[in-house]
């Protein structure tokens, strides 16, 4: 997606790509009066809350530095920025025991690194795409934040950053972002456009990017084309079920949630959650947060334990352990903002916590019969309060319309028949927050 400025053709400007540092990391801190919720709908509500999560986001390497081009003549920043690469071949890329498929204008270079492979791929243009295959699942929004960092204040002034897709391939979400921006130079103002994508595989996230004006469309082609066709040996276990869901305000898409439910070995359940959101604080900076729960369920559909943890501007909110004891009991302990928390709690219907498996069960039984129904129940969000369940309403009218309640927040839509979310909209803006599935595979 381009992204003109209202008169920007510089004067006496030259088209070059800056160098870009690392710079120190900025901590972007959570919005006042924030509340957080968790269970069934996370994403929902990630606009007046902060998604966290961490699985131990690694900070991406520098690019290389682009050459500046010969051009000498004043440029019109829009006409730059809608520059494509054309009629691109695949190239067949490969290390280790995985190999996949790229576009580019010559044979790609492959450098092995002790965490990740580093891939270097030529446009025919002034820069390559750099993409980097990592071996460990990662923090997507932390990722995607240490990129934007490159961009040294210092040095460039970020005039716009963006989210402009999230999509699925191979069944995880991919997060795309583009930042304009400009830099002095002794001719004038220079423009930089730095374009990142980041897919979130379990096993073998890729995080890619494009520090040069234009080729937007030609970067989405190929890291697409490299996510889609990665195939790995030691590909994460397949779940037996999986859905994801793309947060949007107005028609921005600024985060996902991926959920998947693993039987162990013993039959032991274990419904994974990751999630990412990149909210415009202003129109040159995000609020990039991270959510990750890992929760044990047990052969009823209960909540046995897990973790959830939150973080933010590469600091962690919280991380909270919880664990099912007797009598109706749950111990929680860990961390939140800084400070210790440990203590017990039993939901007031004495009984045991129901898990987003379980909730979505009940939706769909419920779903099947005719008329409104009305499920009260109690649900953990440690992000709202890790000291005790929250109440959690799901109603239908005779219209057949959803609406979930927690506290003062209402978020209206459709369930999908597995009971799962299917698409809603907060009751509240604008800016209006809509929630949609993008894709489901399984049966819970």
């Amino acid at each position: 997606m381009a992204l003109p400025i209202p008169g920007a053709r510089l004067d006496d400007g030259r088209l070059i790509s800056p160098n870009t540092t690392s710079s120190p990391r900025r901590s972007s801190g959570r919005a006042p009066g924030a509340a957080r919720a968790g269970g069934l709908f996370v994403l929902p509500l990630a606009l007046v809350a902060g998604c966290g999560g961490s699985t131990g986001a690694a900070p991406a390497e520098s690019p290389a530095a682009s050459p500046a081009p010969a051009a000498q003549e004043p440029f019109d920043l829009d006409k730059a920025l809608a520059r494509e690469a054309d009629d691109l071949p695949a190239r067949e890329v490969s290390a280790g025991d995985w190999s996949a498929r790229a576009f580019g204008a010559g044979e790609p270079k492959i450098e092995q690194k002790e965490k990740l492979v580093a891939i270097t791929i030529p446009l025919g243009t002034d820069s390559p795409v750099e993409c980097f295959v990592y071996n460990t699942m990662l923090d997507s929004g932390e990722v995607i934040r240490n990129f934007i960092d490159l961009l040294d204040p210092a040095k460039v002034e970020i005039s716009r950053v963006v989210p402009w897709e999230v999509s699925v391939h191979r069944e995880s979400p991919a997060v795309f972002v583009q930042a304009l921006y400009l830099a002095p130079t002794a001719a004038g103002k220079a423009a930089g456009l730095l374009k990142i994508a980041l897919h979130a595989d379990r096993a073998h996230p890729i995080a890619c990017l494009h520090d040069e004006v234009g080729y937007v469309r030609t970067f989405e082609r190929l890291t697409k084309a490299l996510f889609d066709s990665f195939d790995s040996k030691s590909a994460a276990p397949k779940s037996e079920y999986t859905d994801t869901v793309i947060l949007r305000v107005d028609k921005v898409p600024v985060g996902f949630e991926t959920s998947d439910l693993f039987k162990d070995e013993g039959g032991q359940r274990r419904w994974l959650s990751r999630s990412a959101t990149l909210l415009p604080r202003d129109p040159k900076s995000l609020q990039i947060e991270d959510e990750a729960s890992n929760v044990l369920i047990d052969a009823q559909g209960r909540i046995k334990g897990g973790v959830w943890i939150e973080s933010s501007g590469g600091k962690a909110n919280h991380r909270i352990e919880l664990s099912q004891k007797t009598n109706y009991q749950y111990e929680y302990s860990g961390e939140v903002e800084g400070k210790q928390v440990q203590g017990t709690f039993s939901p007031s219907a004495k009984a045991w916590l129901a898990s987003p498996v379980a909730t979505a069960s009940e939706l769909a039984r419920l779903q099947k019969k005719k008329g409104p129904f009305d499920l009260k129940q109690q649900e953990y969000m440690p992000s709202v309060d890790p000291t005790k369940p929250v109440d959690v309403q799901y109603a239908r009218d005779a219209s057949g319309s959803v609406t979930v309640s927690l506290g003062t927040m209402r978020l209206v839509g459709n369930l999908a028949p597995d009971g799962r979310p299917e698409a809603f909209e907060l009751s509240a803006g604008p800016p209006r927050l809509t929630l949609q599935r993008a894709y489901a595979r399984g049966k819970l």
